[in-house]
């Protein structure tokens, strides 16, 4: 009896020694593992998808831990909340992610001002590009997105003619006792007309930006209302009959040649693009298109044979 009791007690000792040991070793783990992981700091991140020319309001913001790095610097501390509440978004930004200091501007005096966009692109040009225009060819305004990345591609079905101005027939004069008709000579608008046709272009198309253009925002779509109100209906006209435009980035230097393609294009087709390309286009004519289904034609033919 003294015995069972003596060896029950030793294995209660061992057992209290080898839970003491695992104790210590968890603990010395855990120690060492902290001892070899970064620092953590607390950054600002976004509780929602913000868009180019948003306006930060306290409910997009949270506090975020993450692990201290070189690039650390570049985010907004947890604790600038209050300066970054109002402040207009230039980058796009996702849930979650944490808010790097360049992706947000100044705070907006008054709503949201598109152009503060500006500030982190020097060169370019907020452009307004109306949905309506009548020689434009895009998706519904519903399926862009502020970030968007689109090509504009200009029709042109012949190339415009100068005006001819009429200039006075030349005086003929007779000699005396002749009865000469004056011989008949193309009229100088015929001239000019004759010689515009043959200088003539045939129908072109060329992408303006084979690079692509960002859209910053999208202006004229409906709002979402509550299902449950009355004036849906009302509101949902209101909100149709007003203009639907997209608000584009462009270099400066595209200004003039986008308005000039809206005033005499015959027609511009607006498209949603993965990515650009850095080299201009060298544009597609009819007798490119004329090539190109001479050369199909003959290697269906020669292919079958």
């Amino acid at each position: 009896m003294l015995k069972r009791i003596a060896s029950t007690g030793i294995n209660v000792v061992v057992l209290g020694v080898s839970v003491a040991v695992f104790l210590l070793a968890f603990i010395a783990l855990n120690a060492l593992g902290a001892a070899q992981r970064p620092p953590t700091i607390s950054v600002l991140s976004a509780t929602r998808d913000l868009n180019i020319g948003d306006v930060i309001a306290p409910s997009d913001l949270a506090v975020k831990t993450v692990f201290q790095d070189d690039n650390a610097n570049l985010y907004i501390p947890g604790e600038e909340a209050s300066g970054v509440v109002g402040g207009v978004v230039a980058q796009p930004i996702f849930s979650g992610q944490p808010i790097f200091r360049s992706a947000i501007l100044a705070q907006a005096a008054e709503g949201t001002r598109l152009s503060a966009v500006l500030a982190q692109y020097p060169g370019y040009s907020l452009f307004p590009l109306p949905l309506d225009a009548t020689n434009l060819v895009a998706p519904d305004a519903e399926a862009f997105l502020p970030g968007d990345l689109i090509g504009v591609t200009m029709v042109i079905t012949s190339r415009p003619q100068q005006m001819a101005t009429p200039t006075a027939m030349p005086e003929v004069i007779l000699q005396p006792g002749y009865g000469v008709q004056p011989t008949a000579t193309p009229a100088p608008q015929e001239i000019e007309q004759a010689d515009a046709l043959s200088r003539a272009l045939p129908p072109l198309a060329k992408d303006l930006f084979p690079m692509g253009v960002r859209v910053i925002a999208v202006q004229g779509l409906p709002k979402q209302t509550d299902s449950n109100n009355t004036n849906n209906a009302d509101s949902s006209f209101n909100m149709q009959d007003q203009k639907q435009m997209l608000i584009l980035l462009i270099p400066n230097e595209s200004r003039e040649v986008l308005s000039l393609a809206l005033q005499q294009g015959d027609r511009l087709v607006v498209s949603l693009m993965a990515r650009g390309d850095e080299t201009p286009t060298a544009g597609f004519t009819y007798w490119d298109f004329e090539d190109l289904f001479k050369a199909d034609r003959e290697k269906v033919v020669h292919g079958g044979q």
